[in-house]
């Protein structure tokens, strides 16, 4: 596939701060091409938790998006700290944004959010049995609420278009099937 590949010929940061490190590269294409500028940023890696309580439901939170100017439905999720492992991190977000945990978790994936213009990685993660133990702890540029919602309707919110974060929708569908492959391994014979 090495024939498919952008050779990279210079870059200049447009902008560098805590959040994004936005710049403007300049790439021959494989056709001989060469295409300037091609934007990409670098940004935090960070987790997404596909949460259950105890009755089987999905922990959500509902905050304003700036992106899309609407205030969404998605799972609990953060940015991972620098030297922080991602399963620290979830563990982590899961406490701040609905002051549960988890003692039952399992690793979904990684992903690439925009693998066109950005090179951090989602790690999605499953948390079972989440029990709330502590109050929220949110950061200063959080407002959320927390709600809890059956598989149904949350499927349902996916569907009409009302639970829209591309990796949290992702993160559902991972966690759906390895459930049900978990179920159907610890009884065979239902099929």
């Amino acid at each position: 596939m090495d024939h498919l590949s952008w050779e990279f010929l210079s870059e200049e940061k447009v902008r560098q701060d805590e959040y994004v490190d936005l710049r403007a590269g300049k790439y021959r294409l494989p056709n001989g091409r060469i295409l300037n500028p091609f934007y990409r940023y670098h940004s935090r890696s960070f987790v997404v938790i596909a949460a259950k309580g105890t009755e089987g439901d999905y922990l959500c939170v509902r905050q304003f998006r700036p992106g899309i100017a609407a205030v969404t439905t998605e799972f609990p999720a953060g940015a991972i700290e620098e030297g922080e492992d991602p399963l620290a991190a979830a563990k982590r977000e899961l406490l701040e944004e609905t002051g549960c945990v988890s003692r039952a978790w399992t690793f979904l994936g990684r992903l690439s959010p925009n693998a066109t213009i950005a090179d951090n990685t989602a790690w999605c993660y499953l948390a079972e049995g989440c029990v709330k133990v502590a109050d929220q702890q949110l950061d200063a540029s959080e407002c959320l609420d927390v709600i809890r919602l059956a598989a149904e309707r949350l499927h349902s919110m996916i569907g009409g278009r009302d639970f829209v974060q591309a990796v949290h929708v992702a993160a559902y569908y991972l966690a759906e099937e390895w459930m049900q492959k978990r179920e159907q391994e610890a009884c065979p014979d239902s099929e």
